[in-house]
């Protein structure tokens, strides 16, 4: 059995609910770590499948390994359920359908070491074994805070043609006194990541963008944001309410980007409310309703947009267009 120091270097948190078919997978390539200064903070977020004898199987044979049993809360929480109970230095979180080369850690170590340990690192990742996602300015570059706020800043939640910078919570490293200050604390299905990132790059002074490729995300029908359902309002005003308590308004364009980023959550929701099986005027009455709430009112009435699909967007908002949002829940 391995044994982890008592203050290791690395915390690896995952949220795990129903996904047995991939959790072995995950785990054993965060077990072969050729690091191996680790602790995993398993959260069982009340799955119902087989998972969390997986789980406890693998922690029975690795005490590097602990096992934490939730209610059904979310990823988002799960996270922060597991951050709460690390010792870590650092925080990496892995996806339970996800997976991590051998050498993943060890490639994150070699970059703490060389450059001084920045706060936060960030690296490429490989979706569905096959197509390698390269960001880029992830060129192996360590960003000081003035570099951060040339080059992070202008998108760091969505600039006037609606492109962002990565909002992951996976394929990074995370100082822990960071991530636990800025975790999420109310549920969130859809775009919790981005609600915990911004604050920690809208907070830092180091930050590294690596080439490196060693996380594997799996892109499944399963997954949150492919499953054919509505998508929860609550979820924006949620975000809204995260990101205006640590995200300083006053300072850059925080506040357009704000209202974009609100608008553009607004506009996903809005489409997929048609995914549901409710009658047409049952939809309308939901998305009009919603559209009318003084968070996703002002952020309307406010945002700018260019290019096709902002513009279209824009209009669709703004005049609540009811068809032409059907006519994207088609497309999309």
């Amino acid at each position: 059995m391995i044994k982890v120091m008592n203050t290791p270097l690395f915390s690896i948190i995952v949220p795990i609910y129903n996904v047995e078919k991939y959790l072995s997978k995950c785990l054993e390539s965060i077990s072969n770590q050729t690091f191996k200064d680790f602790e995993a903070i398993l959260v069982i977020d009340g799955s119902k499948d087989k998972s969390e004898e997986i789980a406890t199987g693998f922690a029975k044979k690795d005490n590097r390994y602990k096992v934490i049993n939730q209610s059904n809360s979310g990823q988002g929480l799960a996270r922060t359920t597991g951050v709460n109970n690390s010792i870590g230095k650092y925080i990496i979180c892995v996806d339970s359908d996800d997976y991590i080369d051998i050498d993943y850690l060890e490639k994150i170590n070699n970059i703490l070491i060389k450059n001084n340990y920045p706060e936060v690192v960030c690296l490429n990742h490989q979706e569905n074994d096959s197509k390698t996602i390269t960001h880029p300015y992830f060129d192996n570059r360590l960003l000081n805070k003035e570099e951060i706020v040339k080059l992070i800043y202008p998108n760091v939640l969505r600039d006037s043609h609606y492109t962002y910078f990565t909002p992951t919570v996976w394929a990074k490293a995370i100082k822990r006194e960071l991530f636990k200050k800025y975790t999420i604390e109310n549920r969130i299905d859809v775009g919790e990541d981005g609600a915990l990132i911004v604050p920690i790059i809208t907070n830092i002074n180091s930050l590294y963008l690596s080439k490196e490729v060693g996380y594997h995300y799996r892109v499944s029908e399963g997954s949150t944001i492919n499953v054919k359902k509505p998508r929860k309002y609550q979820d924006i005003y949620n975000i809204s309410t995260h990101l205006n308590k640590h995200l300083d308004l006053t300072k850059y364009d925080f506040k357009m980007q704000l209202y974009r980023y609100i608008a553009h959550l607004s506009f996903n929701c809005s489409i997929t409310q048609f995914y549901s099986d409710k009658s047409l005027k049952e939809i309308k009455k939901i998305i009009l309703d919603n559209l009318s709430n003084p968070i996703i009112l002002e952020a309307i009435n406010n945002i700018d947009a260019k290019g096709i699909k902002g513009k279209l967007m824009r209009y669709a908002l703004k005049h609540k267009s009811i068809f032409l949002m059907k006519i994207y829940s088609k497309i999309m």
